[in-house]
């Protein structure tokens, strides 16, 4: 194809190498992750070899692909040595940035392997310049990898392939019910259920597949809610104690955040999790009136206008006074 479009130098890129190492943000979610093993079946389908990395454990929640080896964690990349050489090219997917890599950045840049990037997140100064596709209006890199592959006119008769790209969706949009949600967005939902993706499947597996752990620390948690700024503003704490105590893996808290959005005066939400290096990680929701990414830009973090994140110094008191402090100013600049 050689009308340029938004994706051209992205195509350019995998039309120049054959040995793909596919990466996302450290912390993987299901957009992020999905479309890197979406991404690696299409090229594996071309001819190309392709493996998925992801930071630390694989989450169970790709054990429903049957990917196989397909993914490895960090740790196994890691061990191996002069990995370098099994690769010629690194695709990172739902990340502008290497920071965002964890302990894989610094690897990636002593490999100096050449780099494209597929995000949907808002741009920011650090990122590197390198070939990549950024569309801050895709409600998910589920949805521009789809819109990409369509481009390259992809037959999409791989179901697994399909599976992830809708699932990878769901994700980001809440099962259709987020702010990025689009006509488009919901098009593409339609046009995977008529290629025969069962529509409760990403439901099942990101909402109904945890333990029971899991939703008596969910309990715990929301009885320790905090509701602030005139009820618009609620925050809750998760520590490394809480997990070990209720025997839950981290991934199954992910989508607590959802929780306290359902109270009817709440504009934002914060999650503060403490992660085993002792680092904390801030997650940010907002319904749509107030702009949360300049705050957790301020932090050093990033991500949208109404879901944003940022990794602090612990400890996880100290993290969440400062992020509340900041968030109360916004909405009371954003609503009053």
């Amino acid at each position: 194809m050689s009308t340029y479009s938004k994706f051209s130098q992205f195509r350019d890129f995998i039309q120049k190498y054959h040995r793909f190492l596919i990466i996302t943000h450290m912390g993987p979610d299901g957009d992020g992750l999905l479309s890197c093993l979406a991404l690696s079946l299409y090229l594996k389908e071309k001819g190309c070899k392709a493996t998925v990395v992801t930071e630390d454990e694989i989450p169970d929640f790709v054990s429903f692909f049957n990917v196989g080896q397909t993914i490895l964690s960090s740790d196994n990349l890691l061990e191996q040595h002069e990995w370098e050489k099994k690769f010629d090219s690194v695709l990172m997917l739902d990340a502008g940035k290497l920071s965002r890599l964890g302990k894989l950045e610094a690897p990636i840049l002593s490999s100096r392997l050449p780099i494209a990037i597929m995000d949907h997140h808002i741009p920011e100064e650090e990122d590197p310049e390198c070939p990549k596709v950024v569309d801050q209006n895709a409600s998910s890199v589920g949805e521009l990898l789809s819109d990409f592959l369509e481009e390259e006119k992809y037959n999409f008769k791989n179901l697994k392939l399909s599976r992830l790209l809708y699932s990878a969706i769901v994700y980001d949009t809440g099962q259709f019910r987020f702010t990025n949600t689009t006509a488009k967005t919901l098009n593409w939902g339609k046009r995977f259920i008529e290629m025969g993706v069962e529509p409760g499947e990403a439901y099942r597996i990101f909402w109904e597949s945890n333990s029971i752990g899991s939703v008596k620390l969910l309990a715990k948690l929301m009885s320790e809610l905090k509701v602030l700024c005139n009820a618009r503003l609620a925050s809750f704490r998760l520590t490394q104690e809480d997990l070990k105590t209720f025997k839950v893996n981290k991934e199954e808290t992910d989508e607590f955040i959802s929780i306290p959005r359902g109270i009817d005066s709440v504009e934002v939400v914060v999650f503060c999790s403490e992660l085993q290096n002792g680092k904390i990680r801030v997650s940010l929701r907002s319904k749509g009136k107030v702009e949360i990414h300049d705050v957790a830009m301020k932090f050093g973090g990033g991500g949208h206008a109404f879901a944003s994140g940022v990794r602090m110094r612990g400890p996880i008191e100290k993290a969440e006074e400062k992020i509340l402090s900041a968030l109360s100013d916004k909405i009371k600049e954003s609503l009053d």
